[in-house]
């Protein structure tokens, strides 16, 4: 099987899940926010945004399994692939006890944290922490079998249990609420399912991947511990990177202005759609390009590159417009008026800031997949430090909305370090130009947003004011055009009228 094929099937397993993550995050916001009262809607959001801290004690390794399983599997050493996945298992034991006392940690000090919280959810918020927090350190180490599947570019096993974590999660949570159960039980099912994930992943791997990739503790061993730790290792610097530049919005909103923490939550989930979207359409990628390492193929490399930034651009616009320009009556239809007057902004903000990063994401993902992640660590470290530092200034002056406006200008700053810096350190395994990037990667899709600029001044698009819905309409079909016939070569025009003619006839 071809790599385009490979990475595009890949990507239709990771889209077949996106859109029941989409379908769920329709129906709950709507449900939690009518059945919370908003500061115990904040409370729900902080409670998983904290407890999600735990991965990133996952260091960087499931990335690294399935780079090297991707690697050993296509030169058929199992022997080797099976000793990566078997010391991975055993770093994440550690790691995952360590995520343990930290969660213990947290929940003892939540008064501290957020004190401008209602005292009265303390309880719920410390027990939910426990609950959530330590049922994902028991599962942190099962996620290496799960990335074993990544590797072998296997994607039914881990898109089925996905879905059916995602399914079972919300119906859990949605029963709940209309029993009127507060978060102590929102908490306790979620660890339920975690455990059971975990549990499922492990039960997945025996049955489909164990010929391939075998595990046992006689197979750990020093060297590829360290081999594991010298990859990782800077991935976990731009895991923690990660962490500066998105993950600690909400607990700083919490902090400084918990008031606002449950409207700055659905700017925050609308958003996130988006750019889950966008990391599990190009996260195949990753082992499509490890596998084509060895070969002399540094510019087929940044061919794949160059395109995939203009898919990426593409679908970030045709996205990012509708959320943004949308925003009011989008979050009216979805979670009310009162909602949609408090959150639009934030959306709006949080929506530029997110597209503006994630153009960088298929350079990120090959950088990865090449192994020279050290290269281009200085852009994620500058956009996180910048970030958070702006975050904070700013959310003590002008409130949430300075937190959404430290995003923007840390995204400005990655994408630019990227281009000047990073490209031109890894130019010696990703052969690219600059300008190409630039014209054909960026401006060419980017091209599709000129309708909206055009029109932006017709469109009344803050607070309750009547929005023209046929402006609206008809800068739609100007973007869908234009990014039509610029975003797309007419190769792939082609491609595209032909794979649609075999999917309805």
């Amino acid at each position: 099987m071809s790599h385009k094929r490979k990475i595009l099937r890949g990507s239709a397993s990771n889209l077949a899940r996106v859109a029941l993550s989409a379908l769920l995050s329709l129906v709950l916001p709507p449900l939690l926010v009518h059945r919370l009262q908003p500061a115990e809607y904040g409370a729900w959001v902080l409670i998983l945004q904290i407890s999600g801290y735990i991965n990133l004690l996952e260091l960087g390794l499931q990335t690294a399994i399935a780079k090297f399983v991707a690697e050993y599997d296509a030169s058929g050493d199992g022997q080797a692939a099976a000793r990566i996945l078997s010391s991975s298992f055993a770093i994440l034991c550690a790691s995952a006890l360590v995520g343990a006392a930290a969660i213990g940690v947290i929940a003892w000090q939540v008064p501290q944290i957020f004190h401008q919280m209602p005292t009265h959810l303390y309880l719920g918020v410390r027990v939910g922490i426990l609950l959530i927090g330590w049922s994902t350190a028991f599962s942190l180490p099962f996620g290496a079998f799960l990335a074993a599947f990544t590797g072998l570019q296997r994607y039914g096993f881990p898109t089925a249990l996905a879905m059916l974590n995602r399914a079972l999660s919300a119906a859990g949570i949605a029963g709940l609420l209309l029993a009127h159960s507060n978060l102590i039980w929102l908490a306790f099912w979620l660890a339920i399912v975690n455990v059971t994930t975990a549990l499922g992943q492990l039960f997945g791997w025996m049955k489909f991947a164990r010929k391939s990739v075998g595990f046992s503790f006689r197979l750990v061993e020093r060297a590829s511990v360290l081999q594991l730790v010298q990859y990782g290792g800077v991935l976990s610097i731009w895991s923690i990177a990660g962490l500066f530049i998105s993950g600690l919005d909400m607990v700083i909103v919490g902090h400084y202005d918990f008031k606002n923490t449950a409207y700055f939550g659905i700017a925050t989930s609308a958003t996130n759609f988006m750019v889950l979207l966008i990391s599990s359409l190009f996260g195949p990628l990753l082992p499509a390009v490890s596998s084509l390492q060895g070969g002399g193929a540094t510019e087929r490399i940044g061919k794949i590159v160059i395109n995939s930034t203009r898919y990426c651009a593409l679908l970030l616009c045709l996205i990012g417009l509708p959320l943004g320009l949308g925003a009011y009556p989008l979050l009216g239809l979805w979670v009310g008026r009162e909602y949609a007057i408090r959150s639009e902004l934030f959306l709006q903000l949080l929506v530029f800031g997110n597209a503006l990063r994630q153009l960088g994401y298929p350079y990120s993902v090959a950088v990865i997949a090449t192994g020279k992640q050290h290269l281009a660590t200085l852009a994620g470290v500058a956009e996180a430090v910048v970030n958070i530092a702006v975050s904070i200034y700013l959310v003590q002056r002008i409130g949430s909305a300075g937190v959404a406006i430290g995003t923007i200008v840390g995204a400005f700053v990655s994408v630019g370090l990227h281009l000047y810096v990073s490209m031109r350190w890894t130019q010696s395994t990703i052969s690219i130009s600059r300008r190409s990037f630039v014209i054909e990667g960026l401006l060419r899709p980017l091209s599709c947003v000129i309708p909206a600029l055009l029109v932006l001044p017709l469109l009344r698009v803050s607070g309750p004011a009547r929005v023209n819905f046929l402006v609206i309409l008809a800068c739609a079909l100007m973007t869908v055009g234009v990014a039509w016939f610029s975003g797309l070569t007419s190769k792939e025009r082609l491609d595209f009228k032909a794979a649609l003619h075999r999917l309805v006839y």
